[in-house]
């Protein structure tokens, strides 16, 4: 992965680290039921698209996650898995172009690879809330989203849905523009228009609810967040 035409290995975790943050920022996925709507049609649409999404309990997910720096000129891809458990958190598996293990739980934020281990809690940095946004969406938690997001526009039918959203907060302000996320029974991609015309694209594929319990190594992961 490393050679003349990246960054080095060093650059490039710490790359990997700062991205796997911004995940979720995430779907998604995870935007939201009682956001600041201008209109009762949106409410409903908004309304419809979390209740179908706060259905499952578990869902797993194969990803692909697109970085694109403008001040480098560089797009940059990373793919793994996700597990999103209602009652534990969302998991992220990035499998390439290094592996790292990336937990995120309401309280903690916890990174592994084979040689680091690093943990945040949630309510002592405000940047970390970013990366509890998927897992606001997944759980349908429309109090924590509203704080930081008005729906700029939400569309559904049976045949899927699209929602745009524009940071509230200051905080927000200042990391993205935008966040756009489009979906079906689950969330299949959210595309983030970050400052400084960067960009992160998010594609889900794959989706399912089985086995619809932890794997043993799942869970031993979870865990380490408790």
């Amino acid at each position: 992965m490393v050679n003349s035409g990246f960054l080095n290995l060093n650059r490039l975790v710490a790359l990997m680290q700062q991205r796997a943050c911004w995940l979720l920022c995430s779907l998604v996925v995870s935007v939201l039921f009682s956001l600041s709507i201008s209109a009762s049609a949106h409410a409903d649409q908004v309304s419809t698209i979390f209740n179908q999404l706060a259905k499952s309990e578990l869902i797993r997910a194969d990803f692909e996650q697109q970085k694109k720096l403008a001040s480098l000129n560089k797009t940059f891809v990373s793919n793994g898995t996700l597990t999103f458990a209602k009652s534990n958190g969302v998991l992220w598996q990035i499998k390439r172009p290094v592996q790292a293990d990336l937990i995120v739980t309401q309280k903690k934020l916890i990174q592994k690879t084979q040689r680091t281990y690093s943990q945040i809690q949630i309510d002592q940095s405000p940047y970390s809330s970013v990366a509890t946004l998927f897992l606001q969406l997944m759980s349908g938690d429309d109090k924590a989203l509203a704080k930081n997001f008005n729906v700029l526009s939400a569309n559904y039918s049976p045949t899927g849905w699209n929602i745009a959203l524009t940071p509230k907060s200051a905080l927000f302000k200042k990391l993205f523009l935008r966040i756009d996320a489009q979906g079906q029974q689950y969330v299949n991609k959210i595309v983030i228009q970050e400052q400084a015309n960067n960009s992160t694209t998010i594609l889900f594929r794959n989706q399912t609810t089985q086995p619809n319990q932890l794997t043993a190594a799942e869970d031993a992961l979870f865990q380490l967040a408790k």
